[in-house]
């Protein structure tokens, strides 16, 4: 069956949207870190254990053995995001956390042998000058200050560990899991690798108010399954370039909620970077619409939850 040429583009925009807002929950809980981690994915876990058993394969030794080595690096990056949204602000956070497309850029052409025009390169730059100017442009006041800076290095180390995860989970599904079964054995790994830290670490985790209740079903339902299951529809029908570019509008949406939200200030700079950056996604978008129209054959991508069922 044919799918309409913005199709997947525009559930890859809902996603992003998704994730944007996940950093307001996060940022909105009054658990430590290592609780929220677990909680989030012990949620989690019944869901996509049941979302496997339905739409997928179900869940078997195989798919944890096939999806362990990923689910470390997911968990490792997914406890440093979640940690640099508490530390620096959540325009730096997030927009640190978002250069992925440019390591992508990077290695797209050589490991995964995708195309990357000068076009895309183009627009890229631009979104990248946008990036920066918000980055540049966070006041001290919004938690970018010493503080911030240990935020700021574990947004970094946390975009890097996500590319490795990237990597290693594409090479993982290479040998054809279903999504929701691959995301199933990453949401065990880090639940088995979140609770002894948090035991260890933290002893609220039998002290979590209602309210927090409600931002980790959230997070788990809107930027976790939502967000991860458009994405990994769409990127069947994407370049990796293309759709982790589009993730860039990710942090302007994250920056305008804080701003909203939780009282974080925006600078001008930022406000104009933010513009940039949307100009320049607008130029990715159109030209891989574009793309689409003029092919029907599936991309290659390293988007790790693609290629294969849905």
């Amino acid at each position: 069956m044919s799918v309409p040429r913005f199709a997947p583009i525009a559930a890859v925009v809902v996603a992003v949207i998704s994730w944007g807002i996940g950093p307001i929950f996060v940022s909105s809980l009054t658990i430590s870190l290592s609780s929220t981690v677990l909680l989030r994915q012990l949620i989690w876990l019944p869901v996509l254990f049941s979302l496997a058993h339905l739409a997928g394969d179900g869940f078997t030794r195989h798919h944890f053995a096939v999806s362990w080595k990923p689910g470390i690096f997911f968990a490792l990056s997914t406890a440093l995001s979640f940690g640099s949204f508490r530390e620096t602000s959540i325009a730096n956070a997030t927009l640190i956390g978002s250069l992925t497309p440019a390591v992508l850029l990077l290695i797209a052409p050589r490991l995964l042998g995708e195309k990357v025009t000068l076009q895309r390169v183009a627009y890229s730059l631009v979104s990248f000058v946008g990036v920066m100017a918000v980055v540049a442009g966070a006041e001290s006041g919004s938690g970018a200050g010493q503080q911030g800076s240990l935020g700021d290095t574990m947004a970094l180390v946390g975009m890097l560990i996500w590319t490795a995860y990237f990597i290693a989970a594409k090479r993982a599904r290479d040998e054809g899991v279903n999504t929701w079964s691959f995301l199933t054995g990453i949401c065990l790994v880090n639940v088995l690798l979140a609770i002894p830290w948090a035991v260890i670490s933290r002893d609220d985790l039998l002290d979590v108010s209602r309210r927090d209740w409600m931002f980790l079903v959230l997070m788990m339902l809107i930027p976790g399954t939502m967000g991860h299951y458009l994405m990994t529809w769409a990127q069947r029908y994407l370049d990796t370039t293309v759709s982790s570019l589009i993730t860039l509008g990710g942090p302007v949406i994250s920056t305008s909620l804080a701003f909203l939200f939780l009282s974080q200030s925006i600078s001008l700079l930022q406000v104009l970077g933010g513009v940039v950056v949307l100009m320049g996604l607008g130029g990715v978008i159109i030209s891989a619409a574009t793309a689409r129209g003029a092919k029907s054959a599936k991309v290659g991508t390293v988007d790790p939850l693609l290629n294969s069922n849905p």
